[in-house]
């Protein structure tokens, strides 16, 4: 069997177990056509919240058709699907040169929540144009971002982190904070865009190739997101990455 063989009986394998246990499954239905397989699935306000291997994760109400519930299969032999619950975890914090970013962080988020004001603040200081001043508002929603990402908040994630790039362009932790975001709400070659710009601003950061080959698996290019992830274990030791892999990386 090829690597991208092995690979995808690896990935439904693990689909299957962590579904398995008495819980039916749930099925979201994207109105692009996608389809993303969870444990569970709810409607609360305006977002769809699911449960899969990866935790409770969220989607924005207004891109979904409809949910089918309890009973469905698992999409067996289906990488779009099970990708959208490969439990990976977010890009490993990078040290962002240019101010003091932690001092930035616990100003942002503190009491549980994102202090909006702020960084609505740190916007109108950067108005002024100084390079200090954009770093701080892309190291604001950069904050806000992260701590969205921890909650399952992808919507607003997306859009926060979006809008530190606007700041901070070049930047490869925002880059891939992107990237990752993108791949979460199952939006793969949104992703690859960000991550083709992460890679020329940092060749050697391994994350850039572990959620590339996150996004060629969504995308069905198989013998692409082996590629990618034997170039992220070449950078890096990385257990996750170990796991995907699996006996494919012997061939």
């Amino acid at each position: 069997m090829s690597s991208a063989g092995r690979i995808r009986a690896v990935l439904l394998c693990a689909a299957l177990f962590c579904m398995s246990g008495g819980a039916a499954a749930d099925t979201i239905v994207l109105k692009n056509g996608r389809r993303i397989s969870a444990l569970s699935a709810v409607e609360e306000g305006d977002k769809v919240k699911y449960l899969t291997s990866a935790g409770e994760l969220s989607l924005p109400k207004s891109i979904v058709d409809h949910i089918e519930k309890g009973g469905g299969v698992p999409m067996a032999g289906g990488p779009g699907a099970d990708a959208a619950n490969l439990a990976i975890a977010p890009p490993a914090a990078q040290p962002i040169s240019g101010g003091d970013s932690d001092a930035i962080e616990r100003a942002v988020v503190h009491d549980g929540s994102i202090d909006r004001p702020y960084i609505a603040k740190l916007e109108s200081d950067a108005r002024g144009g100084s390079k200090q001043a954009n770093f701080n508002a892309a190291m604001g929603h950069h904050a806000a971002a992260t701590f969205e990402i921890s909650h399952g908040d992808m919507e607003h994630a997306l859009a926060d982190e979006r809008t530190a790039l606007i700041y901070d362009p070049d930047e490869p932790a925002l880059l891939m904070n992107v990237a990752y975001t993108h791949l979460r709400r199952s939006e793969y070659k949104q992703s690859l865009e960000y991550l083709e710009r992460a890679r020329r601003a940092a060749p050697d950061n391994p994350d850039v190739p572990k959620l590339a080959g996150w996004a060629y698996y969504g995308l069905n290019k198989l013998d692409q997101a082996v590629a990618e992830w034997k170039k992220a274990l070449a950078l890096r030791p990385d257990a996750e990455v170990r796991r995907l892999l699996s006996h494919g990386s012997k061939s």
